[in-house]
C-alpha cells in the first residue's frame, strides 16, 4: 500500500483537474478526499476483527473495482452528484496501490492480482509523492492566479 500522503497528494492532482468543471465545489472535494482514503478501511477492518471474513481482510473486497463499481451505481442512483468524485478518488486510490509490489486484486472474488514495483516507503514512492506535490502546486497556479 502506498502512504496516505502519496494518495493525498495524487488524489489532490485529480481533484483539481476537474474541479473546474464541476458545480457543487463542496460536495465534490468533500466526497473525493472521503473517498481518496477510504479503501484502507479494509486494513483498520481487518484488524478490528482479526480476519474472521476473508471479504474484510486486507487488500480484499474493499481493495477492488468490484466494491468501487457497486458503490458507484448506488450513488449514481440515489445520490448522483457525488457519483462521480466517489468513483475517481477511489478508483485512482487503486490504482496508485496497483503499482505497489503487495498489489491489488482489481476484480475481486477473482484471483489475478494487479502489482507493480513501488514500495512503501521507498524513495521512489517519495519520489512519487513530491512530483505530484510539484503538480499540485502548479495547478493550483493555473487555475487561482
Amino acid at each position: 500500500m502506498m502512504l496516505s500522503k502519496t494518495h493525498l497528494a495524487i488524489g489532490l492532482f485529480f481533484m483539481l483537474f476537474f474541479i473546474s468543471r464541476v458545480t457543487h465545489v463542496f460536495s465534490y472535494v468533500s466526497i473525493f478526499i472521503l473517498a481518496t482514503l477510504l479503501p484502507n478501511l479494509d486494513r483498520v477492518l481487518s484488524l478490528k476483527f482479526f480476519k474472521l471474513n476473508k471479504m474484510v481482510r486486507k487488500r480484499g473486497f474493499f481493495h477492488s473495482f468490484t466494491f468501487c463499481l457497486i458503490i458507484t451505481f448506488l450513488l449514481a442512483w440515489f445520490f448522483p452528484i457525488v457519483a462521480f468524485p466517489f468513483f475517481l478518488a477511489y478508483g485512482t486510490h487503486l490504482i496508485v496501490d496497483s503499482w505497489t509490489v503487495e498489489g491489488i486484486y482489481p476484480f475481486w472474488p477473482l484471483k489475478y492480482i494487479s502489482k507493480g514495483r513501488v514500495k512503501t516507503g521507498s524513495s521512489f514512492e517519495h519520489m512519487i509523492f513530491y512530483t505530484f506535490v510539484i503538480a499540485d502546486i502548479v495547478l493550483i497556479g493555473f487555475l487561482f492566479f
